[in-house]
């Protein structure tokens, strides 16, 4: 029942009708005990009219919180209709807008009064994607963003008011490491003087750099720096798209310096040594990913990477040192495991075949329990052809994918080689057997690494992972030598991967091949392991003749949508494109036989086919990527990998 709460009108009236019904009894009863009993009654009823109206003012605890929550919804909804602070609401699911305040609807409203949904989807959706910048422009003006993702909450404001200090992002701490890449191969055999000159013009760069942009730093070796700044600071730096690299480039090679930077850069709250950490981190990604690069990454493991740079070949950074290093730590971890598997990536080509070959090699002469992994139900006939000889001299020990899932173990350890990426690896089921990892590869290090990695031998200056596998060799000295078959592979996969030592070479190549000569490598066995049979000549040519040029200096050649071709047969085309008269990029587009829509991409020393294909989900070499995509047909992977040409050379133009 609702309690009725009395106006000071109300109560004035009852005084008086009180007073009236006193008069009556003082007039009307002669009794002083029946007027006092009158006197007594009115008196009780104004006490209990009193107690009814303070109840009837007392609200309960709920009621108290209902009413000021009410008094505050209305306040805020006032605020945010009035502030100067655009929020809008959105499914975080499907990016639909539900609401806006009227700033929003302000700023985000073109002349014929529609709201742009569209730009704020893409906010939306750049943010989801990892984005680290924060700022969107909306008619020449910049805007500081804000995205609640999991309450689907986006809001922002005047980045005019950021510069007097309310914009508490670009305060974040910034650590970034700076690393020059071949300082010590190029300093080794030169004069003192030589060495000053080169420190000189580093110290005079990275100095001129930090001031440009206000930035603290310090030189804790002749190679490497530290540097501490603000989000501010490295939003500028990505918004200029990190050309610092370009210019320490283009002035070390007016010296005649084949000197790059490295950057790895983090940022985050208040953990500075988390920040650092990270910082670390991705300089070691950029130098696996073969240097001149910039790596930008919050501390936020969910938000991903940003590269930039990216412009010259991988060049040799490892040094005998580290591979003799490298070679004692497997070791290592291979006595200590119970058995050891050695398994390539999918399709495997013979660049895979020979390091794995070659590494269960190296792990048979420490563990007996050591086993070479291969598909036989996913082979090409040169993979083939290879198996069975290594099946007739019976040196190899070689196991289907199927026996591996049924033999493998927690306690056993798997070595990935020529791939890092699990997306590429022989099964995923296998890699979920075990808990620990190696991976010795020789391709550009990206997100989908594995994380069960203990070791990791990623050179990306190196030829092949067969050069690598095989400089491990060459350090352990084993008890048992490569057989002639075994180093016929090796040598196989280092000639598939220099397209007969034209390419990607250098002298320490040449040393491994010189050694392999040594154990026996036969060129007539090799000839006749990786002969190419006529129907796979025949569909290399076919895929060559639908190439059109593009862009002036590249061909790109489209298989049709009925017929797969092998990963190896779009490689020989692209590899044969790549030759013809001033060419300096072919990309191949075929459905493989696993009905996905594969691009092989090669380019010269111009343009870096790995970021090109970085962007389409695959990966690889500055001048050797590929990738594979689902449920994409051979046209709309066309159209796609068109528009990312574009955008790259715009960005680079």
């Amino acid at each position: 029942m609702r309690k009725i709460r009395l106006e000071t009108i109300h109560l004035v009236m009852i005084g008086l009708i009180f007073f009236g019904i006193l008069a009556i009894c003082v007039r009307t009863m002669s009794s002083q005990t029946a007027l006092l009993l009158a006197i007594f009654v009115v008196l009780v009823a104004m006490v209990g009219l009193l107690y009814y109206q303070k109840q009837a003012y007392e609200l309960s605890e709920l009621e108290q919180i209902e009413r000021l929550n009410d008094q505050t919804e209305l306040s805020l909804k006032s605020l945010l209709d009035k502030m100067p602070v655009g929020v809008v609401q959105f499914d975080p699911e499907t990016d639909e807008i539900g609401w806006f305040n009227p700033y929003a609807e302000l700023i985000f409203t073109n002349d014929e009064g529609e709201f742009n949904v569209d730009l704020l989807r893409t906010t939306i959706q750049e943010q989801k994607a990892g984005s680290a910048n924060h700022r969107i422009q909306v008619n020449d003006h910049i805007y500081v963003v804000n995205i609640d993702l999991s309450a689907g909450l986006f809001y922002f404001f005047d980045s005019v008011g950021t510069e007097a200090g309310f914009d508490s992002s670009l305060k974040r701490p910034v650590i970034g490491v700076i690393s020059v890449d071949n300082y010590d191969d190029i300093t080794t055999n030169l004069s003192d003087t030589d060495v000053a000159q080169i420190n000189s013009f580093i110290a005079n760069f990275i100095s001129n750099f930090a001031g440009q942009h206000q930035i603290y730093y310090r030189r804790v070796s002749m190679d490497r720096f530290y540097f501490f700044s603000d989000y501010k600071v490295l939003a500028a730096l990505i918004d200029d798209k990190f050309t610092v690299l370009e210019n320490f480039r283009n002035e070390a090679r007016n010296l005649e310096l084949p000197l790059t930077l490295s950057m790895g850069i983090s940022f985050g709250e208040d953990n500075h040594q988390q920040i650092g950490q990270a910082a670390l981190q991705n300089l070691n990604i950029a130098l696996m990913r073969g240097g001149d690069q910039a790596v930008i990454k919050e501390t936020d493991e969910h938000k991903k990477a940003l590269y930039f740079g990216g412009g010259t070949a991988s060049t040799v950074k490892r040094s005998r040192t580290r591979t003799r290093a490298m070679m004692t730590a497997i070791s290592d971890r291979i006595k200590s495991a119970e058995q050891v598997f050695v398994v390539g990536h999918s399709r495997l080509d013979m660049d895979a075949l020979g390091a794995s070959v070659g590494m269960q090699h190296f792990a048979a002469n420490i563990l007996e329990n050591s086993f070479a992994v291969y598909d036989e139900q996913d082979m090409n006939t040169d993979i083939a052809r290879a198996v069975k000889r290594l099946q007739e001299e019976g040196k190899t020990t070689l196991v289907t994918l199927d026996q591996a899932l049924v033999q493998a173990s927690d306690n056993d350890l798997l070595i990935m080689v020529d791939h890092s990426k699990l997306g590429l690896t022989l099964s995923r089921e296998l890699y979920d057997k075990f808990t620990e990892v190696i991976v010795v590869d020789h391709h550009r290090r990206d997100e989908d690494f594995p994380d069960k990695a203990i070791l990791t031998f990623i050179e990306s200056g190196a030829s092949s992972a067969s050069e690598l596998v095989t400089e491990l060799l060459q350090f352990q000295n084993g008890k048992e030598s490569l057989s002639k078959i075994q180093a016929s592979l090796l040598m196989a996969g280092i000639m598939l991967d220099t397209k007969n030592f034209s390419a990607r070479v250098t002298n320490r190549t040449f040393d491994v091949a010189s050694y392999l000569r040594t154990m026996g490598s036969d060129s007539t066995e090799i000839q006749k392991i990786s002969a190419t049979d006529f129907d796979d000549y025949r569909q290399v040519n076919e895929l060559i003749l639908t190439g059109q040029s593009y862009g002036g200096d590249m061909i790109i050649a489209c298989g049709p949508e009925d017929q797969a071709y092998s990963n190896i047969i779009a490689s020989k085309a692209a590899d044969t494109l790549l030759s013809m008269a001033n060419i300096e990029a072919s990309f191949v587009i075929a459905k493989n036989p696993s009905g996905q829509t594969a691009v092989s991409a090669r380019s010269g020393d111009k343009i870096n086919v790995q970021r090109i294909m970085e962007e389409m989900g695959g990966g690889g070499h500055f001048n050797l990527a590929a990738c594979q995509l689902d449920d994409k047909t051979v046209k709309q992977t066309y159209y796609e990998l068109t528009d990312i040409i574009d955008q790259i050379l715009e960005e680079e133009t």
